[in-house]
C-alpha cells in the first residue's frame, strides 16, 4: 500500500529531547576542552528533527536551542573576541535555518493536503458520476424498451419499423459504450480505494 510512514509523536519527542541533551553535552565537552570548530554543527540535528516534527513549533525550539548554545559559550567558552563572535554568529544561523526551514516544511505540508483534498474530491465526483450514470442508464434503456414493444405490435408500415429500430439501436450502442465507461470508473474507483484509503 502506498502509505506514509508515520512515526508516533512521543517518538519523535524522544528523539528530539535525546539529541538535544547529547548535543548541549557535547558542547559543555568542547568548549570546556577549548574545543570549538565542530560541535556548532551538532545542534542542527535536534533543530531539523523539531523542525520537521513539529514545524509550527520549530522556530521557538531553534531560538531556544539557540540561546542555551550562546548562554553555554559564554559560561564555558573562552572569552576570545574572535570565538565569541564567530559563536554569536552562529546563533543567528540557527535562527535563520529555522525561520526558512519551518515555513518551507509547513507550505510544503499544505501542497500536500491540498493534493490529498483534490484526490479526494475527485474520488467524490466519480462516485457521483458513476451514480448518475446508472440512473440515465435506467431512465434511458426503459423506454426504449417501451417502444420496441409497441414497434413490434402496433407498427404497419415496415419502413418506419426499420428507421425506428436502427435509431433505437443506435441509443442502445450508446448505453453499451456508457457501461463501459461505467465499469473504468469503477475500477479507477477501486484503485483510489485500496491505494489511497477512500471511503464512501
Amino acid at each position: 500500500m502506498l502509505r506514509d510512514f508515520i512515526i508516533p509523536r512521543t517518538v519523535w519527542l524522544y528523539l528530539i529531547i535525546t539529541t538535544s541533551i547529547i548535543t548541549i553535552l557535547i558542547e559543555i565537552f568542547s568548549l570546556s576542552h577549548g574545543i570549538s570548530d565542530f560541535f556548532p554543527y551538532f545542534f542542527l540535528i535536534p533543530m531539523f528533527l523539531m523542525i520537521y516534527a513539529f514545524p509550527k513549533k520549530g522556530v521557538l525550539f531553534t531560538v531556544g536551542l539557540g540561546w542555551i548554545y550562546i548562554i553555554l559559550v559564554y559560561i564555558f567558552g573562552t572569552y576570545s573576541t574572535r570565538v565569541i563572535a564567530v559563536d554569536t554568529a552562529w546563533f543567528f544561523i540557527y535562527v535563520s535555518l529555522g525561520v526558512v526551514i519551518s515555513s518551507g516544511v509547513l507550505s510544503s505540508r499544505a501542497r500536500q493536503e491540498e493534493v490529498e483534498q483534490l484526490k479526494r474530491k475527485a474520488f467524490q465526483q466519480i462516485e457521483r458520476n458513476m451514480e448518475q450514470f446508472e440512473i440515465l442508464n435506467d431512465q434511458i434503456r426503459n423506454p426504449l424498451q417501451a417502444i420496441m414493444f409497441d414497434l413490434e405490435t402496433v407498427s404497419q408500415n415496415p419502413t418506419l419499423k426499420e428507421n425506428v429500430t436502427k435509431q433505437v439501436e443506435t441509443i442502445n450502442t450508446i448505453l453499451n459504450s456508457m457501461d463501459e465507461n461505467n465499469l473504468e470508473s469503477e475500477k479507477v474507483r477501486k484503485f483510489l480505494q485500496k491505494h489511497y484509503d477512500f471511503e464512501r
